[in-house]
């Protein structure tokens, strides 16, 4: 992750890039928590369902994250 290891760095960058872009990046982070090896290719339908939808997108993308991270702490 190199420089962007550092949260700081993180939150800086996050404020420099459009909204559908941090919707997309979320929805790609909860899907790749979800399906470790998924391949990039499977991934297009995101960008679609960013551009038709962005606050749907969002609203799906926390409601993964709070479903993976309830799946782990079950173990």
């Amino acid at each position: 992750m190199g420089h962007y290891a550092d949260p700081a760095a993180r939150k800086v960058a996050a404020t420099l890039l459009p909204a559908p872009v941090l919707v997309q990046a979320a929805l790609l982070s909860a899907l790749t928590h979800l399906v470790p090896d998924a391949d990039v290719a499977e991934m297009g339908f995101a960008a679609r369902l960013t551009a038709a939808a962005p606050e749907a997108v969002g609203d799906f993308a926390a409601f993964l994250a709070r479903a993976t991270g309830s799946a782990a702490s079950r173990g």
